[in-house]
């Protein structure tokens, strides 16, 4: 009688353990997930077969679009007072903060080219091999503070 109780139990290939790593956790759960489909019917195992693939496209999809949205990105260290003040900007023009550091970069590029603006007495010598110049504008208290611990010279 109790045999035929046990027989039909469904027990696992492998009986879980304690794993030592994520590593080898993750080693039991696959192993685990295929004698689990292996009891599947044809027709189930082809569903998430599919289903598997149309996952793996999509997530692949996902991967490039990511990776052509990265050729844009710039990643920069900003003053916090100089954040809030675009995040004000922004909020008030009801437009993104990544565009109005745009339009604010493309109009301060051109009048660099008309030689309106300069960096004359903005650069102080670097202490990294990386850069001769540091360029740090007056509004910027949180540089300007390290440059004038320093004690350097201006450059001309």
């Amino acid at each position: 009688m109790a045999k035929d109780k046990d027989k039909g139990e469904y027990r696992p290939a492998i009986q879980p353990i304690p794993p030592v790593d994520e590593q080898v956790a993750e080693i039991l759960s696959e192993r685990q997930r295929h004698f689990d489909e292996l009891r599947l019917s044809k027709k189930e195992r082809e569903a998430l077969a599919k289903a598997r693939r149309k996952e793996e496209e999509r997530k692949r999809k996902e991967k490039a679009r990511a990776m052509a949205r990265e050729k844009n990105r710039v990643t920069t260290y900003l003053p916090t007072n100089l954040i809030e003040t675009l995040e004000r900007i922004a909020e008030a023009e009801g437009v993104s903060v990544s565009q109005v550091i745009t339009f604010f970069l493309f109009e301060m590029v051109d009048r660099y080219d008309r030689k309106e603006v300069g960096f004359w007495g903005f650069k102080y010598p670097s202490r990294t091999p990386r850069y001769p110049w540091i360029l740090v504008h007056p509004k910027d208290s949180e540089r300007m503070q390290k440059v004038e611990s320093r004690k350097s010279e201006k450059s001309q």
